[in-house]
């Protein structure tokens, strides 16, 4: 008899492992999942060359690039107005021939 329960016992362990469990659902997207980072700031807070302080997003008046003004910006004075730059170059270009930049902006 114990031949026949080990034979049974085989069979037992042999439908069981045959037949997985299904897989568990996958989990449901978060609904309020943070958006992924951007690199580029949001355009609705976006500040004209000429037109931003420290803490605004705003284009750069030579390469287009939008990015937020920080005290270590570079910038010029221009007709009043203070223009902040992405880059010291972008800056030297403007100091150049300001009229050219500054009203195309």
């Amino acid at each position: 008899m114990r031949l026949s329960s080990l034979l049974g016992l085989t069979l037992f362990i042999a439908a069981c492992s045959s037949n997985p469990r299904p897989a568990a659902p996958a989990a449901p997207a978060a609904v309020n999942a943070a958006p992924a980072a951007t690199t580029a700031p949001a355009t609705t807070d976006l500040k004209a060359p000429g037109e931003a302080k420290i803490g605004d997003t705003t284009k750069c008046p030579i390469s287009g690039e939008q990015f937020v003004v920080s005290e270590s910006s570079p910038h010029a004075e221009y007709e009043g107005k203070t223009y902040y730059f992405c880059c010291p170059d972008c800056a030297g270009k403007f100091k150049s021939d300001p009229a050219k930049f500054a009203h195309g902006s």
